[in-house]
């Protein structure tokens, strides 16, 4: 099943009932029959630019909203959102301000594609994996410069 087929799922259950979680939303999905890991749902909620409320996800424009931007800018959005990076190995872990993570992280999805494995973003934290500690070290480097 294509990518644009389990987005409109997304939707269409977000739509339609409350959905508190993301654990939830993959369980939703996996009865439809799409299995999906957290990074790959992280990064649907994100670029369907769901919002997470107390009452759970739902779309902008069903609350109201105007809605949420997409990322244009990857370095812009780590200099305004990022606040510190830890590495160990091949692993970072790169904290945010408050429900700055999912931007951050969509950001280095779009814009580090080649030097990053993937990311797993919480509300202010993100896992990103490279292949190797080389890789980790130089990502690191980067990432701190733009940050200041």
């Amino acid at each position: 099943m294509s990518k644009r087929t389990r987005q409109q799922a997304i939707i269409e259950l977000v739509s339609r009932q409350r959905v508190p979680s993301q654990a939830a939303l993959a369980k939703q999905l996996k009865k439809q029959g799409y299995d999906v890991t957290q990074a790959t749902l992280s990064r649907d909620i994100a670029e369907l630019n769901l919002v997470k409320s107390k009452d759970g996800y739902t779309r902008p424009e069903d609350a109201g909203g105007a809605g949420i931007p997409h990322v244009p800018d990857p370095v812009g959005t780590l200099k305004r959102l990022a606040i510190k990076v830890d590495s160990a190995l091949n692993q970072m872990v790169i904290r945010t301000s408050p429900g700055g993570a999912h931007p951050v992280a969509l950001a280095l999805d779009e814009g580090f594609t080649d030097q990053i494995v993937g990311t797993i973003a919480g509300d202010d934290t993100i896992l990103v994996i490279t292949r190797s500690t080389e890789e980790a070290e130089a990502f690191k480097k980067q990432f701190l410069e733009y940050i200041g």
